[in-house]
């Protein structure tokens, strides 16, 4: 039976773990992007020649969030949406603000998809797993599976890695890989130990001396 199974168990509760690092980050990467975009959107505003400004910036911030989850295009639907509207605000007002809307999307384009797709989604939603492990199932996944890839992209990737890590040094007779962490904290947790153990070996020396 499966609950009989000890490499079962564990190995079943490092996906469950794993799922939950990946997801729950997930849900914090939605929220961090509304923030973010609520900022700049207003940021934007401050700045608006002509009085071009980008209207109900909450919402727009919400919006964009939520289409994080439509993959590839999510986002950017929500941001050229706006950049046409302040385009024909500023050819109704000025032709000559056409400028605006054109730098208020390639920096949304370039600056801020880029922060987005390369840090802010990485970071939360994969702590347990390297960076780019996480980003390259976040980008492989829908480009395999569609829109449904965005969920089964990091879902394949739990199961493979901690399968590799979980289940099959067992399988051989060894011990599960505890390093399943990398980042700053498994490293200097790292060295710390390895700091303590040389000051015990220093001590112990000298108690022998």
């Amino acid at each position: 039976m499966l609950g009989d199974d000890a490499l079962s168990i564990s190995y079943l509760e490092a996906v469950d773990e794993g799922l939950n690092s990946v997801y729950f980050g997930y849900t914090l990467t939605i929220f961090a992007i509304m923030i973010l975009t609520a900022i700049i959107y207003n940021v934007f505003n401050l700045f608006a020649p002509g009085n071009l400004l980008i209207p109900a910036t909450i919402l727009l911030a919400v919006i964009t969030g939520i289409f994080t989850l439509v993959p590839i295009v999510g986002r950017s639907i929500i941001y050229l949406g706006i950049a046409a509207i302040l385009a024909v605000g500023a050819i109704q007002r000025d032709p000559t603000f056409i400028w605006y809307p054109f730098i208020f999307f390639l920096f949304m384009a370039l600056a801020f998809d880029n922060v987005v797709r390369t840090y802010i989604r990485p970071y939360l939603s994969g702590k347990m797993f390297h960076l780019s492990l996480v980003m390259f199932a976040y980008l492989l996944g829908p480009s395999l599976f569609g829109w449904y890839g965005i969920f089964l992209g990091p879902l394949l990737m739990v199961i493979v890695v901690q399968f590799l890590q979980v289940a099959v040094p067992q399988l051989r007779g060894e011990e599960p890989m505890s390093d399943i962490e990398i980042g700053p904290t498994a490293t200097q947790e790292t060295g710390e130990s390895r700091d303590d153990a040389m000051e015990g070996g220093e001590a112990t020396d000298g108690g022998q001396e």
